[in-house]
């Protein structure tokens, strides 16, 4: 019989939490003088960030109001959506972040100014766009919504790690990019968890049903084992609860049924293993199919591709 290791993390947020460890990222210190807007194209399964140093700028994603950011301020942009960052709402727009002219200081950081006052540039802020190890992150992500703003001064951690990332970047040291990277890594995750804890009643999905008592311990194992055949009956146990209440409860939450939920993310799951080269026959086996085409078949239902397909784009 296994004894459980007293260090054991049983907490099914903080597992999903876990999951956020970054593979890239790339930022920016942008100065700005005077109007001016600058546009972030939208990257797909990517997360923009962008904490304020001094003065206010607007965050202003399609659909949704202008959000002001004052100094301290950090607002997390999921799901890689298109948006713009503005001294002011409506300003003209430069450009594109990415294509306009700006000092690199090294692969993955840069400095971008804009207007005549360089240094002195009323708007101070630090940008990144990030990705993700985990398949799991999307399932996070998606639920999300569209603009995560987060006051740093009301949480101490995120008050600390802002000017040591911020200090890591602007003065690098050899070894600054991994350890910027962590720093960014933890400031996602306590930017998460401040939204939170200051927007219960905003959290939705599968990130509420984490909270739940009950349902949290089943997404949790859906999410360590996504290529185990579960069943509603496991799943059932694992809340506690019997299959018909299991089942509704889930639904409900979550707002979809489970064993659907569960198809979802053994086949995100899947889709980052062949991403990463694995060979088709392999992932299929790793994922509980019998043969390639009852995978593919299930993969392609699921996904609107073929397995075939997501290998070829990566070897292309």
């Amino acid at each position: 019989m296994s004894i459980p290791m007293p260090w054991g993390n049983e907490d099914p947020l903080t597992d999903a939490l876990y999951q956020l460890r970054m593979r890239g990222a790339f930022y920016s210190w942008t100065e700005v003088a005077g109007s001016a807007a600058v546009s972030m194209p939208q990257f797909p399964d990517t997360l923009s960030f962008h904490i304020v140093s001094r003065g206010t700028a607007y965050l202003e994603v399609d659909g949704e109001e202008p959000r002001r950011l004052d100094a301290g301020a950090l607002a997390l942009v999921p799901r890689g959506i298109g948006h713009r960052v503005a001294t002011e709402p409506g300003a003209r727009v430069r450009g594109r972040a990415d294509l306009l002219p700006q000092t690199m200081l090294g692969e993955a950081f840069s400095v971008l100014r804009l207007g005549p006052e360089g240094e002195g540039a009323p708007l101070a802020m630090l940008c990144g766009v990030v990705a993700f190890d985990s398949p799991a992150v999307h399932d996070m992500l998606a639920v999300l919504p569209a603009i995560v703003q987060v006051d740093s001064g009301r949480h101490p951690v995120m008050a600390a790690l802002l000017p040591l990332l911020a200090g890591e970047l602007r003065d690098p040291r050899p070894g600054g990019e991994a350890v910027a990277t962590r720093l960014a890594d933890v400031l996602v995750v306590e930017t998460v968890r401040a939204w939170l804890a200051d927007e219960p009643d905003s959290v939705g999905g599968w990130l509420a049903a984490l909270r739940d008592p009950q349902l949290g311990s089943a997404i949790a194992a859906i999410h360590r084992e996504p290529g185990r055949p579960w069943t509603l009956a496991e799943l059932a146990r694992l809340a506690a609860m019997s299959r018909s209440a299991f089942a509704a409860r889930f639904t409900g939450v979550v707002g979809t049924p489970a064993m659907t939920y569960v198809t979802a993310s053994r086949m995100r799951a899947a889709r980052a293993m062949l991403a990463s080269g694995r060979s088709v026959a392999a992932v299929a086996s790793a994922h509980g199919y019998g043969s390639e085409a009852a995978f593919s078949r299930a993969f392609a239902r699921t996904t609107g591709e073929t397995p075939g397909r997501v290998r070829r784009a990566v070897v292309a």
